[in-house]
This record gives structure tokens, C-alpha cells and sequence, in this order.
């Protein structure tokens, strides 16, 4: 039982705050010789406060970095990224490269997480923009 309690103390020590309170948490430590990563931790965050507000260009920012790790700054969530592309689409502000990387991001995936990006993004819609996902999603 003291096993176990010490593991329970433990694991709720290693969740920090950005996890329990952020939609996705992916920030990363930033590895020495990554010049760029702490800047992008930065544009990360910020961007993400602002996406879940709306911001056109902060959901491009963060979908991006999502996909691509913004030079080791942010965890690879490509099914995070698939739901902030969904989001992008839906807003009415969607360009061509929006589209593109939408279908580039998302195809690949398996059938299942394209379902768990679709359920992210719906709740997100939802929540910014005050309507349903469009069906026609691309991916």
C-alpha cells in the first residue's frame, strides 16, 4: 500500500500545470544546440492563448508547430494538429495553404485518429466560433 501511495504522490508531482490546464500541452525542455527553441517555446505559448481565443494566425502557429516540433520546442502531436487545422478551416478565414495543410497533415492518419481529431476540433468550433463542424472536413 506505501508502494502505491508513493506512486500516486509522485505521478501527481510530474503533471505540471500547463498539462492540467492546457487543451494541448506540448512544450518540450529545450536541448543545448537548438538556438531556436527557446523563442519558439515563447511564440508557442502565447500563440496557443490566443488561438484558444480565435487568433487566425496563433491556430495556424500552433497547428504548425504541432506538426513539425518548431525546432524541439513543442511536443510532435500530429492529431493536435489535425484538430487545430479542422478549427482553421472551419473559421471562415481558411486559405488554400490552410486547406493543403489540412489534407497533408490529417490523411496520413489511421481512421481512429482522424475520429479523436474530429472530436478535439468539434469541441473547439464549438466553443470559438458557436456552431457544429462542418462535415466536409477534407481530411
Amino acid at each position: 500500500m506505501l508502494k502505491f501511495l508513493l506512486a500516486l504522490s509522485v505521478g501527481a508531482l510530474s503533471v505540471s500545470p500547463v498539462q492540467a490546464t492546457d487543451l494541448y500541452p506540448a512544450t518540450q525542455a529545450c536541448l543545448p544546440g537548438k538556438p531556436h527553441c527557446e523563442r519558439w517555446t515563447d511564440e508557442f505559448k502565447s500563440a496557443l492563448v490566443l488561438a484558444q481565443k480565435g487568433d487566425h494566425v496563433a491556430q495556424q502557429t500552433v497547428a504548425f508547430c504541432l506538426s513539425s516540433g518548431c525546432h524541439g520546442a513543442v511536443a510532435i502531436d500530429r492529431v493536435a494538429s489535425c484538430s487545430w487545422y479542422l478549427v482553421i478551416v472551419n473559421s471562415g478565414a481558411a486559405t488554400v495553404l490552410d486547406r493543403s495543410n489540412l489534407r497533408n497533415t490529417c490523411r496520413p492518419m489511421t481512421p481512429a485518429q482522424k475520429d479523436e481529431a474530429r472530436a478535439s476540433s468539434g469541441e473547439l468550433v464549438r466553443k470559438l466560433y458557436n456552431r457544429a463542424l462542418t462535415e466536409g472536413d477534407q481530411m
